[in-house]
């Protein structure tokens, strides 16, 4: 009985690989750098004596299932909506959005990690710099989203929110 559950899972596992083929680079890759997001945020609470802390922890594998669910979603729908190719597409500008993001938080936690005044930190600073202020114009939308803020107030999350108060009270 456990060899037949054993097959099974193996088919499906394949079954899966398959089917998600065209985007593997792309996962290989959101993977990849949450795994360094991860260890660079690990080793700055180490030096700075917060060391190992299981929520955080948590939360880089929540992060995680959420981009590889995100991006399972977005090619499970092209591919049933027959647009395969726009969906590798969309998935790409949103992983590049995302590595944004991330690269920003990773820069910002080796500045953090290594002695100010050395030249690998000027170089990474000058990489923070360069990532955080000028790679912002290459992303569509990017620059007018950090404009408003991720939480100011006239956001579309803050619409929302307020659109649920009112219907409340």
């Amino acid at each position: 009985m456990i060899d037949q559950i054993k097959a099974v899972l193996l088919m499906v596992m394949s079954a899966l690989s398959g089917f998600f083929m065209p985007i593997q680079d792309l996962m290989v890759a959101i993977l990849i750098l949450l795994g360094v997001n991860f260890l660079s945020g690990w080793i700055e609470d180490c030096i700075h004596g917060d060391g190992w802390k299981w929520k955080k922890a948590f939360k880089a594998f929540y992060e995680c299932c959420i981009l590889c669910g995100i991006g399972a979603f977005v090619f499970v729908m092209g591919h049933f909506l027959h647009k395969q190719d726009s969906a590798v597409q969309c998935l790409t500008a949103i992983y590049f959005a995302a590595i944004w993001f991330y690269s920003v938080n990773i820069l910002n936690n080796w500045k953090k990690i290594l002695v100010k005044g050395t030249t690998i930190y000027r170089f990474i600073a000058f990489l923070h710099f360069l990532v955080s202020m000028k790679f912002v114009e290459k992303i569509p939308y990017l620059k007018e989203f950090i404009s408003q803020g991720a939480d100011a107030p006239g956001t579309v999350a803050e619409k929302g929110k307020e659109e649920e108060d009112g219907a409340e009270g």
